[in-house]
């Protein structure tokens, strides 16, 4: 993908160096560097041999020319010379204004990387020179290189020996103020090149340095996400924090913005909380301790808990019938349902049949519905009608008592009903009530 193709860095030439024309030829040879093979790296020439105009005023003045121009026709004139003049001593120079005038003209990107792999193939280049060309392509090819040319496996791997090369020479090839920027653009050419390789793990490691040491470039943190997200064993937390970081650092770049929705939601299942994500990693340039974005089976399984833990409690919760004495127990007890219950119980005559707890000759109470003798708590209260003559029904004996609800206690609960009798009791009336 594209986000810059402006040369942040640019090896810098002397062009005053270049202003008179030296003495004539007899300069000893420079030494040979190896041409580039894959991952060999050229070796820079050790010596600085004295140089001279070979083909007299009409190398110089076409030298001169290249120099002075700029643009696409300074890589026009640049170009020239060296076909013109292959054995110049000024070959080497040629190559570095041909390719650093094509590497400002975005059309002439792919030409730049062309000569620059001409000038790591060229005898003589010294280490300085090497580094230029190094750092030419380690910046653009990332830019160049698509994932659908047959030729992406070779050229990354032609990147990736670069980039290393490049970081070899970096101690002694580049000043103290140059390392730093050639550094990361050494670096992020080789992390794009693990990537194109399928070396997640490795990108990922070298990527994480570059996010570090620049964390206001979205490119590391995309690359990062992708390989994060595509290894073997994804990380999809990592991976998703990462692609966001690198929407958040470039939010007019579409082809970010796509993948981050386009992965989070095969991952989670929508694009529900990808906002979170986002605000997320606008404030940190890590995922935080605990980040943790849910997969759809995440998802699928906290949405069948929420269903069984609302299931469980509306079983919990679930009242009996409202015309049963376990539903007006019930009711009465839930302080949301009690007013409402009581309007509808409140002098309502009951028959309810239990076993005696408490015995008096004018109050009985009851566990109503219990069948064990054993019961102790009463839930039911009776106020008779009339006080019981001799006989009367001892504690934990069952019986059925009569009466008109007239008042309740919630704490513990007890319904009080006056009027009341027992049945198979004296005295007896008509009607609970009468």
């Amino acid at each position: 993908m594209k986000l810059s193709t402006t040369l942040a860095v640019a090896a810098t030439l002397a062009v005053s160096s270049w202003a008179a024309v030296p003495p004539a030829p007899g300069a000893a040879p420079l030494a040979s560097a190896a041409a580039f093979q894959g991952a060999a790296c050229p070796t820079p020439a050790s010596t600085e041999a004295k140089k001279s105009w070979k083909h007299g005023r009409p190398e110089y003045d076409a030298f001169t020319a290249a120099a002075k121009a700029t643009g696409a026709e300074q890589a026009k004139l640049a170009a020239e010379f060296v076909q013109k003049y292959p054995d110049s001593d000024y070959k080497i120079t040629a190559l570095q204004v041909e390719m650093q005038a094509q590497s400002g003209v975005p059309s002439l990107q792919p030409e730049a990387v062309k000569t620059a792999e001409g000038l790591l193939q060229t005898s003589g280049a010294n280490a300085s020179q090497l580094m230029s060309a190094d750092v030419i392509i380690a910046y653009l090819q990332p830019n160049l290189i698509k994932s659908t040319d047959p030729s992406a496996q070779e050229e990354s791997n032609k990147l990736l020996a670069i980039a290393g090369c490049g970081e070899q020479l970096l101690p002694t090839a580049a000043s103290a103020a140059q390392q730093p920027a050639f550094a990361a653009i050494l670096s992020k050419a080789k992390g794009f090149a693990q990537l194109n390789l399928k070396q997640y793990d490795a990108a990922i490691t070298t990527l994480s340095k570059v996010a570090q040491d620049n964390p206001k470039d979205p490119l590391p943190y995309y690359w990062m996400g992708i390989a994060e997200v595509t290894k073997t064993t994804p990380d999809f937390n990592a991976g998703i924090f990462d692609l966001a970081k690198a929407s958040v650092l470039a939010p007019s770049t579409g082809a970010i913005s796509s993948y981050l929705n386009t992965v989070y939601t095969s991952f989670h299942g929508s694009n529900d909380g990808l906002q979170d994500v986002i605000a997320t990693a606008k404030s940190n340039a890590a995922p935080p301790a605990g980040f943790k974005v849910l997969s759809k089976s995440d998802v699928q399984y906290g949405q069948e808990m929420a269903a069984y833990e609302k299931k469980k409690e509306e079983l919990a919760n679930a009242l009996p019938p409202a015309d049963s004495f376990p539903g007006i127990k019930a009711r009465l007890e839930k302080p949301n349902l009690a007013a409402a219950e009581w309007k509808n119980v409140k002098g309502v005559g009951y028959e309810l049949p239990g076993i005696v707890t408490k015995i008096t000759a004018k109050t009985i109470e009851i566990a109503a519905y219990a069948k064990d003798a054993s019961a102790t708590q009463g839930d039911v209260r009776v106020n008779l009608f009339s006080p019981l003559k001799a006989r009367r029904p001892k504690v934990g004996q069952q019986v059925t008592v009569k009466g008109v609800a007239s008042a309740y206690e919630s704490q513990p609960f007890m319904l009080v009903m006056k009027d009341g009798l027992i049945e198979g009791y004296e005295p007896k009336a008509a009607k609970p009530g009468e």
